[in-house]
C-alpha cells in the first residue's frame, strides 16, 4: 500500500511550479541567487588599500653605512626648509616590479629601492648627498589582483645643510 501522493508546490495563481529533480525552481533560483551574492561579498572582503604615505612612514629615516667612512640618511618624506637641502636628482621606478625584485631578495619594494640609492650615491660622491627621499605610491588591490601595477616610485636625492636624522 502506497502513503499518501505528495501535492506539488503552487504559485499564488494556483500554477504548478517547475521542478528540477526534486527540487523546485524557485528553490534552486533563491540558492543561485544566495551563491551569487556570497561570492560578491568575499570579492568585496578582499579589496585593500595599502597606504605607503602615511604619517607613521613619514617620520621614519634611517642612517645607512656608505662604506667610505660616510653615511646616507634614507627616509619617506621630503626634507623640511629647516633642513636647507638643495634637490640633486630625482629617479623614478616601477614600483609594483620593485616589490616584485624585494620579494625574491627577501626585504620587498623599499628595501630595493633603498639598495638601489645606496649604490646610486656610492657611484657620484662628488654630489654630496647626505639624504634620499621615497616617495611611494598608494596600492589598491581586489583580492590577490594589484590594480595599480603602473604607479611610479620617486627616489630624490637631497643635499642637505641640516638632513632628517633617524630618531
Amino acid at each position: 500500500m502506497r502513503g499518501p501522493e505528495s501535492t506539488p508546490l503552487e504559485t499564488p495563481d494556483n500554477q504548478p511550479l517547475k521542478e528540477f529533480g526534486n527540487v523546485s525552481y524557485l528553490l534552486k533560483i533563491t540558492q543561485t541567487r544566495v551563491f551569487a551574492v556570497s561570492l560578491f561579498m568575499a570579492l568585496l572582503s578582499a579589496c585593500s588599500y595599502n597606504m605607503n604615505q602615511n604619517s607613521i612612514m613619514e617620520s621614519v629615516v634611517q642612517s645607512v653605512a656608505l662604506g667610505n667612512g660616510k653615511s646616507l640618511n634614507v627616509g619617506y618624506k621630503l626634507p623640511d626648509a629647516s633642513a636647507e637641502c638643495q634637490l640633486i636628482n630625482e629617479s623614478s621606478r616601477n614600483w609594483y616590479v620593485a616589490q616584485n625584485l624585494g620579494v625574491v631578495k627577501a626585504g620587498g619594494g623599499r628595501q630595493v629601492l633603498q639598495d638601489e640609492a645606496v649604490e646610486s650615491v656610492k657611484q657620484r660622491p662628488q654630489d654630496g648627498i647626505n639624504y634620499v627621499a621615497f616617495i611611494l605610491p598608494n596600492e589598491a588591490g581586489i583580492g590577490a589582483i594589484n590594480i595599480t601595477p603602473t604607479r611610479e616610485a620617486k627616489t630624490r636625492y637631497f643635499r642637505c645643510a641640516n638632513p632628517p636624522q633617524p630618531r
